[in-house]
């Protein structure tokens, strides 16, 4: 059977079309679902007058802000293809910092929030040194840090929760609301915003992007690889620093569980925001999405009534699902690469 050129050029059109709605689809498509999941929450007859309500809406952004600036802090390195499970352990302990230089050495608010942002960055470069300069395993290493901050945290705090004089400024901002929005919206915004212009829009963000492709032929044409690794981990250890400022002015506190806590949930969003917008490649308004993805499921669930396990399993099963999509994505679009 012969097919004529006039039979090829009649598919031809039909093939760009499907590649384009399959295209879209993969970009847009976690942003469908959790549209569909905001609709089904909102009409549900157990969870139809609680989850829609301003108060809940209210409860979820400001929840939802911590483990926002964690998931960032995760996505900056990890688009140099380096993976930091410290994160949210440093995020404990800027807020332990913080909130200790107020409640046991009477500091003004200004030097907490200072050591809270040190100690995050301070911990960033630690692992990026490790990283590059003794070429240890980013998740080993990055996994006993996560360890080691935690054991130091229950020795310096005797497992106690730090709580006294701190700030009313601090408490007041991370509980109050403007206009009906969450105060602390005030600082996620702006961080969302420099974090995506500085990896989507800089040859900063170029050169990361093109080490988390390839460090081989990032360094063959000049990138200083090691640096930029270095300092991606710092940057990435300042957005935990002010993920801990953020967690004790929500808490009002500061303990040694708070912090760790949030590992899962960042990690779960910040895969699942590599399904969406860029498929197969981690980005900070992916990571968003799927931060709020997963805190609207968490909360439909509990509201109606889930076992206290639900959430566990959600997050979990939804950080292999992300996982599995993230792959496939990212060995589809090599496969395009050098089919090109």
């Amino acid at each position: 059977m012969t097919v004529t050129a006039s039979e090829t050029n009649t598919n031809r059109p039909q093939s760009k079309s499907h590649g384009f709605l399959v295209g879209l689809g993969q970009r847009y498509g976690l942003l469908v679902i959790l549209a569909a999941v905001v609709l089904f929450f909102s009409t549900y007859s157990k969870t139809s007058e609680a989850f829609p309500s301003q108060a809940n809406l209210i409860t979820l952004i400001g929840n939802s802000t911590v483990v926002s600036v964690i998931a960032l802090a995760i996505v900056v390195p990890l688009t140099a293809g380096v993976i930091d499970l410290s994160a949210a352990a440093t995020t404990g302990a800027s807020s332990i910092a913080t909130a200790s230089v107020m409640s046991r050495f009477d500091g003004p608010l200004w030097l907490a929030v200072l050591a809270g942002l040190v100690i995050g960055a301070a911990v960033g470069a630690t692992n990026g040194l490790l990283i590059t300069r003794l070429g240890l395993d980013p998740i080993i290493e990055t996994l006993g840090m996560s360890i080691l901050l935690g054991g130091v945290a229950i020795w310096y705090t005797g497992g106690l929760t730090i709580t006294g004089n701190i700030s009313t400024t601090l408490t007041q901002f991370g509980s109050l609301n403007w206009w009906g929005l969450p105060r602390l919206l005030v600082v996620l915004v702006p961080v969302v915003l420099a974090t995506w212009y500085l990896l989507e829009h800089t040859p900063y963000g170029r050169q990361l992007s093109a080490i988390g492709s390839n460090p081989k032929s990032a360094r063959l044409v000049g990138i200083r690889v090691e640096r930029m690794i270095l300092s991606s981990m710092t940057i990435g250890g300042l957005l935990a620093g002010i993920a801990g400022v953020l967690l004790c002015a929500r808490a009002g506190s500061a303990d040694t569980n708070a912090g760790p806590s949030f590992l899962f949930p960042a990690l779960a969003a910040v895969f699942l925001g590599a399904t969406t917008i860029k498929p197969g490649l981690p980005n900070p308004l992916g990571a968003i999405v799927g931060v709020f993805f997963v805190a609207i499921a968490v909360s439909g669930l509990s509201i109606a009534g889930a076992a206290a396990w639900a959430p566990g399993v959600f997050n979990g099963g939804s950080l292999l699902f992300a996982v599995w999509m993230t792959t496939t994505f990212a060995r589809r679009g090599g496969r395009a690469r050098r089919g090109a």
